[in-house]
């Protein structure tokens, strides 16, 4: 049979996608979707009497905590017996960053191989912004204003761009909640994100659109890496796995971008995972060939292609040297921070995704939009 799995558009995809196509003995296709689609078609695949998907593209502590708690992965340990000792050998987990193998675990057991990461990077003009008196170059968001205030820049041209499409607007606030002391839930699990130190962080992002282009809160990957791509912002925040892209050959001003990460930037690892509603028999064929598939030689493309690569290996000097952007991803997967790993945390992702974009767009204040959200 032919073996499909399901994934939504990322340039680091593309290796995948690439990797199956130069070895058809495999028997198996990656399927690339839109991203606003993805998610619908994961979980009808996933409900399904029969999935249609022998994998799928899962974002790690994401998704990862409802779908296992609802039985829609298969943990690794079940189907391993069944995978040749060399292949499991070969794939050589030793060689994978401890915090991204940590988070393809649920209560001890594996249900992501990963293949890539998408955790905050900040581009900065090295020739426009002064970086020397920023502690160990590392951002603190709070001392965004005072980075950009003194800056004078043609017409057209922005101190900042913020990725605030209301699909990305969420994740990219949690830096700043983090650095003003707020939480998104207490020890109980309960609601935090809407705390006073929550408040005045939400507050403080908003006022930086003084900094941006006015259509701000409508971009997302493709306008943050466009605009960068044409000198137009000077600092702007994206995923590590943009960082490929943005720093292509063609970019004409990609020497003297800089990149660094957040005091406490947020990164999820993607992955692939294995649905359960399937033959025993074809789950552990599948896994097989995603063991294989996920080499060294294409987490060094993932590197090349997208910017974010999870073993060790691929963050060697040489690789660094190669790749100037890999220094700041290899920092911020050492201060990454995580969403709340709890199944019921996901029913608050929607409303709060709608209610800090309600407060960035000025349909309400920010205490009105976090207050609301608690009340899902």
């Amino acid at each position: 049979m032919k073996y499909m799995i399901l994934g939504p558009d990322d340039p680091a995809l593309a290796v995948l996608k690439q990797q199956l196509a130069d070895h058809p003995e495999w028997d198996a296709e990656l399927k690339i979707v839109p991203w606003a689609d993805y998610q619908g078609m994961m979980n009808t695949s996933l409900a399904a009497e029969q999935s249609p998907y022998q994998a799928v593209c899962v974002p790690g502590h994401i998704w990862l905590p409802g779908l296992v708690a609802d039985g829609k992965l298969e943990a690794f340990e079940n189907l391993l017996p069944g995978i040749a000792v060399e292949v499991i050998q070969e794939y050589d987990l030793a060689d994978i960053i401890p915090a991204v193998h940590a988070e393809s675990l649920m209560e001890g057991k594996q249900y992501l191989l990963p293949l890539f990461t998408d955790g905050h990077l900040i581009f900065y003009r090295k020739d426009l912004l002064d970086f020397t008196h920023v502690p160990e170059g590392i951002l603190d968001p709070r001392s965004i204003p005072e980075l950009l205030e003194m800056l004078t820049l043609p017409a057209g041209h922005y101190p900042m761009a913020l990725k605030a499409h209301p699909s990305e607007i969420l994740l990219d606030w949690l830096p700043y909640l983090w650095a003003f002391g707020g939480e998104l839930v207490d020890d109980n699990h309960q609601p935090a994100f809407n705390s006073s130190a929550a408040i005045r962080a939400l507050e403080f992002f908003i006022d930086l659109k003084r900094f941006c282009p006015p259509d701000t809160h409508l971009y997302g990957n493709a306008e943050i890496l466009n605009i960068l791509q044409q000198g137009k912002a000077a600092l702007a925040v994206s995923w590590g796995g943009q960082a490929a892209p943005i720093l292509d050959d063609s970019n004409p001003y990609r020497n003297e971008i800089g990149t660094t990460t957040f005091t406490q930037p947020w990164n999820t690892t993607w992955g692939v995972s294995i649905p359960t509603n399937q033959p025993k028999a074809v789950k552990q064929e599948m896994l097989s060939v995603l063991y294989t598939a996920a080499d060294k030689q294409q987490d060094r493309e993932v590197a090349r292609l997208a910017g974010s690569p999870v073993r060790l290996r691929s963050y060697s000097f040489e690789e660094m040297e190669r790749y100037t952007w890999l220094q700041a991803q290899k920092e911020m997967l050492e201060r990454r921070q995580l969403l709340p790993i709890h199944p019921d945390f996901s029913k608050y992702l929607g409303p709060l995704y709608a209610m800090v974009y309600a407060a960035f767009t000025g349909e309400l204040t920010a205490s009105e939009g976090l207050n609301q959200a608690a009340k899902t």
